[in-house]
């Protein structure tokens, strides 16, 4: 059987492809590993080591046909050689069984499409099919054209709507409901990251963990901040003392943060007596990694907690929930009042 070409563009699509990659026929599989993964140099490196897969570091930033822009246009041919031609990769379909992406809709998605892949389309994040709002999808189908670029494989289409994407992965493709039963794959990760072997396990920790995890901490509390402030929602001062505000009201014993690859806020600052995880580390790896459950896991508009079972309680706040425990600012005349005080 050929090898499997798997392409990763998060910490958790990595592990979860890893996994995979090692318990199917035809290895060692290729892994495209986008450059927007956290220190992807070295986390390539160690994936090499598995030899599970062998990596193939891809720099989407230097094609600037992205989602839109001054090159959308080009028909495929061009677009397919420009971006083989900058980033420096080309995709050769026939080598592989089967090619998996759970991004169609970046610049190796989009690429995917050009070279008429016949891709299969695997959740982003743990169980992302099944969350309530899809709006991304709902609104691309509304558009006027839409029917004719289905039809006609001409144009981008993303989130599995694409005539390139052969099948649609889920969790739990029973209940999903955004497509035909005839194109979706029943792939569940929990039960995946559930059944992994010893050897699994040494393995994971081998490429994902670089430092020690601590021994014992007995009550702690993990809190999984996320970046507002890169999605443009909040200021990095009201972002700060957002998180503070949630750690105040929900941390109980010991804290723990673990921060996500595209936060570059500085917790050790902001926490300084917290234990600091580490960022390329997906959070799922906690569940059996560590000799200790956390008494509580915190996260704020994020589904990262969805595949997570190391802590005894989940809370799950929103963002409108987290800013209402921040103090109310004063008043412009309490402010002056203080002030001349």
């Amino acid at each position: 059987m050929k090898p499997n070409l798997y392409i990763c563009h998060t910490a958790y699509q990595v592990l979860v492809d890893l996994l995979r990659a090692g318990r199917a026929p035809g290895g060692p599989h290729t892994m495209v590993l986008s450059t927007a993964v956290a220190d992807a140099p070295a986390l390539a490196a160690r994936l090499d080591k598995t030899g599970a897969v062998r990596t193939v570091l891809v720099d989407e930033s230097r094609w600037p046909g992205t989602v839109t822009g001054p090159l959308a246009s080009l028909r495929a041919r061009r677009a397919r050689r420009a971006f083989e031609a900058r980033c420096g990769w080309r995709l050769d379909r026939a080598r592989y069984e089967n090619v998996y992406i759970h991004n169609d809709w970046s610049v190796l998605g989009r690429y995917l499409q050009d070279c008429h892949a016949g891709y299969i389309l695997c959740e982003d994040t743990f169980g992302s099919t099944l969350g309530p709002d899809q709006h991304l999808v709902t609104d691309q189908r509304a558009a006027p054209d839409f029917a004719q670029k289905q039809k006609t494989g001409k144009g981008y289409l993303y989130w599995g709507d694409s005539r390139w994407c052969r099948a649609v992965e889920s969790e739990d493709a029973a209940r999903c409901t955004l497509f035909p039963a005839a194109r979706m794959i029943s792939d569940s990760k929990g039960a995946l990251l559930r059944s992994l072997t010893e050897a699994e396990k040494a393995m994971v920790r081998a490429v994902f963990l670089t430092r020690p995890l601590p021994e014992q901490a007995e009550g702690a509390t993990l809190l999984l901040p996320r970046s507002f402030v890169e999605d443009g929602l909040l200021t990095q001062d009201r972002q700060n003392a957002m998180f503070q505000a949630v750690a105040a009201r929900y941390a109980a014993g010991p804290l723990f943060i673990k921060t996500h690859p595209r936060d570059a806020t500085d917790y050790a600052a902001l926490f300084p007596d917290a234990v600091i995880l580490e960022r390329t580390m997906p959070s799922e790896v906690l569940n059996f990694c560590l000799p200790f459950t956390f008494r509580r896991a915190v996260t704020v508009q994020s589904f990262v907690l969805r595949g997570f079972t190391a802590a005894e309680e989940k809370i799950l706040l929103t963002l409108d929930e987290a800013l209402a425990l921040l103090p109310p600012s004063p008043s412009k005349g309490e402010t002056l009042a203080h002030g001349g005080a």
